[in-house]
C-alpha cells in the first residue's frame, strides 16, 4: 500500500540494557547510536532502568541532556518513571532539555509495577509508608505526577524574563503562578524554578496497556500489536505501534508488509525497539530504504518535535485564563 505521506518512525532504547564495557565505549556508542539516527528517524525514546535488580545504570535524562547538543534534527524523548520520582524534579530536567535541545525534548512517562514497583520500594527505602506498591495508588500518583509536571511547565508566561538593566529587574514576579497542586499523597505549589520551555510544553509520551494508565493525558501513546483500540478519524494524540526488532536479519519483505499493515490502520507512525546496539547497522542500512522504497516511511521534517508530531501549539492556562 502506498501512503502520500508516509508513515513518522520512532525508535526505543532501554538505557539499562546496553552491554557497555567502560565510559569510554558507552561515549563512544551512545554518539553511534544518535549520529545514526539523527537524520534518519523522528525520535528516540529513553527509557530508564530505575531501581531495575541489576543497576539502574545511567540517568535518561541526564543522558538526554548529553546527547541533545551533539544531534541536529532528532526528538530526544527521555524516560522517568513519573510514580517513584519527585514531579518537580522531572519538570525543570526535560525542561532543561528542551532548551538544550532547541525544542526536541519530550518526557517518556513511565510506569512502574509489579516486580519493579517492588523493586523501587526497596531501592528507595520506606519513609513513613512511600512509596507504594498498591497498583491503583501508583496508577493515580502517574496521573497526579503528569498534572504537575503540565502545569509546572506552564508556571511561567513567555515573557516573564525582562532582564530590564536600568530597574535592576529579570523577573516580572507577576508572570510566574503558583500551581497550588494537591492529591491524597503530595502536594507541589511551585512556581517552576526554570523558564517556560521552548516548545511551551514538551511532548509527554507513554505506553498504553490493559491496565489503567496515564496514557489518557499523553500526546504521544505507544501500543502493541492490537490495533482495534486506535481511534477512528482525526486524533488528538499521536498513535504508535511499537514493533521489536529480531535479534537475526529478520526478512526484509517481511518487515515490509507488517508495516504496511500498520500504516492501514490508521496508526501516525511506529517505533522500532532496539534492545541490541548490533542491531542498528541493519536498520540503518536495510530497514528504513526498505520502507522508503515501499513509499511507508515520512522522513523527519523540521521545527519543534510537537509540530512534527502534528500536536497543536501549547496554550497556557495561566496566561490564557488571565
Amino acid at each position: 500500500m502506498t501512503l502520500p505521506h508516509g508513515l513518522q518512525v520512532g525508535v526505543g532504547v532501554d538505557v539499562a540494557a546496553y552491554p557497555l564495557d567502560s565510559h569510554s565505549s558507552q561515549r563512544d556508542s551512545w554518539r553511534t547510536l544518535v549520529s545514526r539516527l539523527d537524520e534518519v528517524v523522528e525520535f528516540i525514546t529513553l527509557e530508564d532502568g530505575f531501581a531495575a535488580a541489576d543497576g539502574d545504570g545511567l540517568d535518561a535524562i541526564l543522558l538526554a541532556n548529553w546527547l541533545a547538543p551533539s544531534s541536529r534534527k532528532i526528538g530526544i524523548i527521555a524516560g522517568a518513571p513519573v510514580n517513584y520520582l519527585e514531579p518537580f524534579h522531572i519538570s525543570t530536567a526535560v525542561a532543561t532539555l528542551d532548551y538544550v535541545g532547541e525544542g526536541r525534548a519530550g518526557l517518556l512517562a513511565q510506569q512502574l509495577r509489579g516486580d519493579r514497583a517492588l523493586q523501587a520500594k526497596q531501592a528507595i527505602g520506606a519513609l513513613g509508608g512511600f512509596p507504594t506498591t498498591d497498583a491503583l495508588a501508583l496508577e493515580q500518583d502517574a496521573k497526579d505526577a503528569i498534572e504537575v509536571i503540565h502545569r509546572l511547565w506552564d508556571s511561567w508566561e513567555e515573557d516573564a524574563i525582562i532582564r530590564d538593566r536600568e530597574s535592576f529587574r529579570f523577573l516580572d514576579g507577576a508572570k510566574l503562578h503558583y500551581i497550588n497542586f494537591e492529591s491524597t499523597a503530595f502536594k507541589v505549589l511551585g512556581p517552576s524554578i526554570t523558564p517556560r520551555p521552548p516548545q511551551g510544553q514538551p511532548v509527554v509520551a507513554a505506553v498504553r496497556t490493559e491496565a489503567g494508565d496515564a496514557s489518557a493525558t499523553a500526546d504521544v501513546v505507544f501500543i502493541g500489536s492490537d490495533l482495534r483500540g486506535l481511534p477512528a478519524g482525526p486524533k488528538a494524540q499521536a498513535f504508535f505501534v511499537d514493533l521489536d526488532i529480531d535479534p537475526e536479519p529478520a526478512p526484509v519483505a517481511e518487515f515490509v508488509a507488517a508495516v504496511g499493515r500498520i500504516a492501514a490502520s490508521g496508526a501516525n507512525g511506529i517505533r522500532l525497539i532496539l534492545r541490541d546496539p548490533r542491531q542498528l547497522d541493519h536498520l540503518v542500512d536495510a530497514l528504513l530504504p526498505a520502507l522508503d522504497a515501499a513509499s511507508l516511511l515520512r522522513k523527519p521534517g523540521s521545527g519543534t518535535l510537537r509540530e512534527r508530531l502534528g500536536l497543536p501549539a501549547a496554550i497556557n492556562r495561566y496566561t490564557s485564563a488571565a
